[in-house]
C-alpha cells in the first residue's frame, strides 16, 4: 500500500525542522484500506513537522542538477525517484544527475498514492481532489481523468499500468496514458482489507489474521499477518497461541512455506510492511518498543540474524512508501524522521549519505533500468 502525508502550503528545498501544521480539509470518503485510518491520522499529524520554506519561482519549474560522478558507485540504468511536497524528484545515479519538478499543491491533504511508471510518477489523492502526472523532465499536469476519480493506486503487472480503486469492492487495471485494459480485480466479500502490492504486479489483502493474495479470475489465502514482501519472498507472522509466534517465509510462486529461526518480528504492522531485497535474502522491517520507539533492522531470511540499523525514526515513519531495495539488492534506500534520504549498504549495514542534497521526501520508489 502507498501511503502519504499532508501538503505543505510552502516550496520545500531542503531538509529542515520547525512548528507544526495546521490540520487540513478533506479527507478520502472510501479509502479500500478503511481499517487503516487511524494509521493514517497519526501519519498525517505527525509527519509534517516542520517550517514552510520559500516559494518557487516560476521559472523553476523543472531544475537539474549534477554532481559531476556516480552516486554510490551505481554503474546501471535504475533510477530512485522520490516525493516531498510540492516536489517530484527523480535520481539518476549512475549518471550523477538530479532532477526537481515543482508539483502543485494537492487540494487534499489525506491520503495519497505515489506510483512510478517507465517515464513517469503520478501522485494521486484518495479522495476526489485532483492528482498530477509527472512526465520526467516535463511539468506537473492532471492525471487523466479516469485516474483521477479518488481511491488507492497500486502498480500494476507491466510498466505503465495501475491497479485503481473504482469502488469498495473491486480494482480496475488502467493504463497511465488513460487506456483500460478491461481487467479488474474483484475483493473478497465479508472483510476489511488493508491492501499492499505483492511484489509481482497483483495484490495482497491483509485482514485479521489472514492475508489473501488476489489476482484476476482468483486468489489463495495465506495465513499469519503480513510483515514483509518482495517479488521472491513475502514474511509473515503466524501465532498458533498467545505469545507463541513464528516467522514463515514464502516462496509466491509455489506457496511453499519455510519457519524461520531465532525471534519473531515484533510490532508487525500489515498497513506498513516491511520489504524484502529482489534476491530474497534481507528483509527490512519496522520495529516499535514499548515505549514507542521506531527502529529499522535487517532480518536475514536464511538464518533470522538481525541486525538493527542506525537511521533514525520516528512514529510516523511506520508507513509504506518509506523503504525501497535497489533492484540488485545491495542498497537499501530509507526515508529518516527528518525527511532525509539514507542508503544502507546491505553487505556492511553502515549508513551513508547519497552525496547530493535532496528536498524533505514523504514517498520512494524504484524505477527498473530499461529491459
Amino acid at each position: 500500500m502507498t501511503w502519504s502525508s499532508p501538503e505543505t502550503l510552502g516550496e520545500p528545498d531542503e531538509v529542515g525542522f520547525g512548528s507544526g501544521r495546521p490540520p487540513g480539509r478533506h479527507w478520502p470518503r472510501w479509502p479500500l484500506i478503511l481499517a487503516g485510518a487511524a494509521v493514517i491520522a497519526v501519519a498525517a499529524v505527525l509527519v509534517l513537522a516542520r517550517q514552510p520554506a520559500r516559494p518557487a519561482r516560476a521559472h523553476t519549474a523543472v531544475t537539474v542538477t549534477q554532481a559531476g560522478h556516480r552516486l554510490l558507485g551505481v554503474r546501471a540504468g535504475w533510477e530512485l525517484l522520490g516525493y516531498g511536497p510540492r516536489r517530484a524528484v527523480r535520481v539518476q545515479l549512475a549518471r550523477g544527475r538530479v532532477t526537481q519538478t515543482v508539483v502543485p499543491v494537492l487540494a487534499s491533504t489525506g491520503p495519497f498514492s505515489f506510483v512510478a511508471g517507465p517515464s513517469q510518477v503520478i501522485i494521486r489523492p484518495w479522495d476526489v481532489e485532483p492528482g498530477y502526472l509527472v512526465p520526467d523532465g516535463q511539468p506537473a499536469r492532471p492525471l487523466p481523468s479516469v485516474l483521477g476519480q479518488g481511491g488507492e493506486t497500486l502498480p500494476g503487472p507491466q510498466p505503465g499500468e495501475v491497479w485503481v480503486q473504482k469502488t469498495a469492492m473491486s480494482l480496475t487495471l488502467t493504463r497511465l496514458d488513460g487506456g483500460q485494459t478491461g481487467v479488474s480485480i474483484r475483493l473478497p466479500a465479508g472483510g476489511w482489507w488493508l491492501a499492499s502490492p505483492n511484489g509481482r504486479g497483483d495484490v495482497l489483502l491483509s485482514g485479521v489474521g489472514e492475508i489473501y493474495d488476489v489476482w484476476p479470475g482468483g486468489s489463495r489465502r495465506i495465513g499469519g499477518m503480513l510483515a514483509a514482501v518482495g517479488p521472491t519472498r513475502w514474511l509473515t507472522v503466524n501465532c498458533n497461541r498467545p505469545h507463541r509466534c513464528t516467522d514463515v517465509v514464502i516462496d509466491p510462486a509455489t506457496g511453499a512455506q519455510r519457519q524461520l529461526g531465532g525471534p519473531p518480528v515484533a510490532s508487525v504492522s500489515a498497513a506498513a510492511p516491511g520489504v524484502i531485497a529482489p534476491d530474497g535474502a534481507t528483509a527490512a522491517v519496522f520495529r516499535v518498543t514499548a515505549g514507542g520507539q521506531v527502529t529499522l533492522h535487517l532480518l536475514n531470511l536464511a538464518t533470522g540474524a538481525d541486525q538493527r540499523i542506525a537511521v533514525p525514526l520516528g512514529p510516523a515513519l511506520v508507513r509504506a512508501g518509506t523503504l525501497a531495495w535497489s533492484p540488485d539488492s545491495r542498497w537499501l534506500f530509507v526515508i529518516d524522521t527528518h525527511g532525509g534520504l539514507a542508503a544502507v549498504n546491505a553487505a556492511t549495514q553502515r549508513v551513508e549519505g547519497l552525496g547530493v542534497r535532496l528536498p524533505w521526501l514523504s514517498q520512494i520508489a524504484i524505477r527498473n533500468a530499461p529491459s
